[in-house]
């Protein structure tokens, strides 16, 4: 009806999901949304992967960037990076930089780096003028039923606030998860990553192994190690400073996995050690490998470290009665880093979301529609989310659960070796780099 009240929808969280969430229902007037973040807005490029990158395939980016404002666009724009000339690939190779095994599907080939840091800033547009409304400092302590009020949230600080929606897009910790789905877990895989920034520069871009976009992994027994990067379209080369990389840079990404409880420093938690004793620790485990390899660890930035102890959300079944009360990203399937697909995917429940919603604005926001439509995206996000949770678990499990020992390592390289050989493969793929060599 003409004069009815919007739909009050409070989201929890300000990473890529609650943003894209709040952006493509800001200027409906059907809907009332309001950002609610524990952070500050002014982050520093410190212990989180803010300032890191994530991989968009061509369609989500297009359709992403026609349903958003049109100020959104523009800078979403400048935050999608430079790809290789014939395309990004992903590569698997040993620790003496043998390539093991090339993937260069056309999707592969075609997935684009986006800066997470200057997505951040595309989505949070709006913000300072009022347009999107989002509240910095907001910790998220709970939620209950309040009648006719709708649903009352609770704030660390004492203070409530009212709505009819609430979405948790809080992060794999999801406190809105916890009170939603009581009996919901996650479990470690015993895999901790620690990630650095290195500056790029024409010098340091030669040294990527096989030149890929994506990624290239280096797999030895229990540890791992992948290299890729973020190349600005507008200042394609940053500084060569290894004391501090602006956030808004390009960089070299770099991660080096193992076993939590076989880091070489066994002195203190990784929780408790130094960037430097990070770095160091990183250096150390690749001793015996390629100099290349050893000279990319060389240049990290110990300012930049990002350290993750990788869980995963155990799968989740559709809660017994529906509430006015969702979830969406890491909130409901946090998964592995290993294919690169968390943030896309909470982009994807957004998107959808959003769509399910707008679904409800001829039906005049009755309960009983609203949660309907909210089920309809439950049900498409929760089977999407836990299949990319497993599939994420296989990229790992490769590089871990199939290279636990020198001998399963090796088996696991010869079959990746195989499946390379018999996998057709473009011509311009075949360029080596300086160092680099194939097995075959």
């Amino acid at each position: 009806m003409p004069n009815r009240r919007p739909l009050r929808i409070a989201i929890i969280g300000a990473g890529p999901g609650g943003l894209v969430l709040a952006q493509l229902l800001r200027d409906d007037r059907d809907f009332e949304v309001t950002v609610y973040e524990r952070g500050a807005l002014e982050m520093k490029d410190g212990p989180s992967l803010t300032g890191y990158r994530i991989l968009m395939t061509p369609d989500l980016l297009d359709s992403l960037r026609k349903q958003l404002p049109g100020d959104v666009q523009v800078l979403l724009d400048k935050a999608i990076g430079l790809s290789q000339p014939n395309g990004n690939r992903l590569g698997f190779m040993d620790t003496m930089c043998k390539m093991i095994c090339r993937i260069d599907l056309p999707l592969m080939r075609s997935t684009r780096s986006v800066s997470r840091w200057k997505l951040r800033e595309a989505l949070l547009s709006g913000a300072s003028s009022g347009d999107l409304r989002v509240e910095f400092g907001r910790v998220f302590d709970s939620y209950k039923m309040d009648g006719c009020k709708g649903i009352k949230i609770s704030f660390a600080d004492g203070e409530s606030v009212h709505c009819d929606l609430l979405v948790g897009a809080d992060g794999a910790g999801s406190r809105v998860r916890k009170q939603l789905i009581p009996n919901s877990s996650r479990s470690s895989t015993g895999v901790t990553t620690i990630y650095f920034k290195a500056p790029f520069t024409p010098e340091t871009e030669a040294m990527i192994p096989w030149a890929s976009g994506i990624m290239v992994k280096a797999m030895a027994p229990r540890r791992s190690m992948v290299v890729a990067y973020y190349k600005d379209a507008v200042k394609p080369y940053g500084p060569y400073d290894l004391i501090q990389i602006d956030p808004r840079d390009s960089f070299l990404m770099i991660g080096m996995a193992s076993y939590t409880d076989e880091f070489i420093n066994q002195s203190k938690h990784p929780d408790d050690m130094t960037p430097e004793e990070l770095k160091d620790e990183c250096i150390n485990r690749a001793t015996h490998w390629h100099p290349l390899l050893r000279a990319l660890l060389a240049i990290t930035v110990p300012s930049s470290v990002f350290v993750s102890h990788i869980k995963t959300q155990d799968p989740i079944k559709l809660w017994e009665t529906p509430e006015l009360v969702t979830i969406l990203g890491d909130a409901a399937h946090s998964m592995t880093p290993f294919l690169g697909q968390g943030a896309s995917n909470a982009i994807v429940d957004a998107m959808t979301l959003a769509e399910k919603l707008k679904l409800t604005k001829g039906e005049d926001f009755e309960q009983r529609i609203i949660k309907t439509r909210l089920r309809e995206y439950e049900t498409s996000m929760l089977k999407r989310g836990n299949a990319a949770v497993k599939n994420s678990l296989y990229a790992l499990d490769l590089a871990f659960a199939l290279g636990n020992t020198p001998w399963k390592a090796w088996l696991r390289n010869w079959a990746l070796l195989i499946w390379d050989f018999m996998m057709p493969h473009p011509v311009d793929v075949r360029q080596q780099f300086p160092g680099m060599s194939i097995y075959r």
